[in-house]
C-alpha cells in the first residue's frame, strides 16, 4: 500500500467518524429536546393534578357545608309544624268552623315572613329564627 493509499484511507476513515459523530450528536440532541418536554409536560400533569384536588377537598367542603345547611333547615321545620300543632290543639274543636286564634294567625304570618326571606336567602343561607313570643290565646 502506497502513502497515497493510506492517506485517502485515513482521509475516508476520518470522514466517515466526522459523518457518523454528526448524526449521533444530532440524534443524542433529539433524545435531550425530547426529554426535556417531556419532562415538562410531566410538571404540566402534576400541576393540573395538585389543582384538581384542590378543587375535589374545596366540593367536599362545600357539600358538607351544604349538608349542614339541609340538617339546620330540617330542624327548624320540624321546629316550626311542632309550634303549629302545639298552638293549633287548643282550639281543635273550633277549627270546624274556621275560627283561628289571632296569635296562630300571627305565628303564620310570621312563619310565612321567615320561609320567603329563606327562600330568597338559598340552601347554604341561615334559617331566620323564629321571634319570641307569647303563647297564642284565644
Amino acid at each position: 500500500m502506497s502513502r497515497a493509499t493510506l492517506a485517502l484511507l485515513a482521509m475516508a476513515t476520518g470522514l466517515a467518524g466526522a459523518v457518523g459523530g454528526f448524526f449521533y450528536g444530532q440524534h443524542t440532541g433529539e433524545v435531550a429536546e425530547s426529554a426535556k418536554r417531556d419532562g415538562q409536560a410531566v410538571k404540566d400533569l402534576t400541576e393540573l393534578i395538585d389543582a384538581h384536588k384542590g378543587l375535589i377537598k374545596q366540593a367536599g367542603a362545600a357539600s358538607k357545608a351544604m349538608r349542614s345547611a339541609i340538617g339546620q333547615r330540617a330542624a327548624q321545620d320540624a321546629q316550626t309544624t311542632q309550634e303549629f300543632k302545639d298552638a293549633l290543639k287548643a282550639t281543635a274543636g273550633d277549627r270546624a268552623g274556621c275560627v283561628f286564634p289571632a296569635g296562630v294567625m300571627r305565628q303564620l304570618a310570621d312563619a310565612q315572613a321567615r320561609a320567603a326571606q329563606a327562600a330568597a336567602g338559598g340552601i347554604r343561607s341561615a334559617v331566620p329564627r323564629a321571634p319570641a313570643s307569647a303563647p297564642a290565646k284565644r
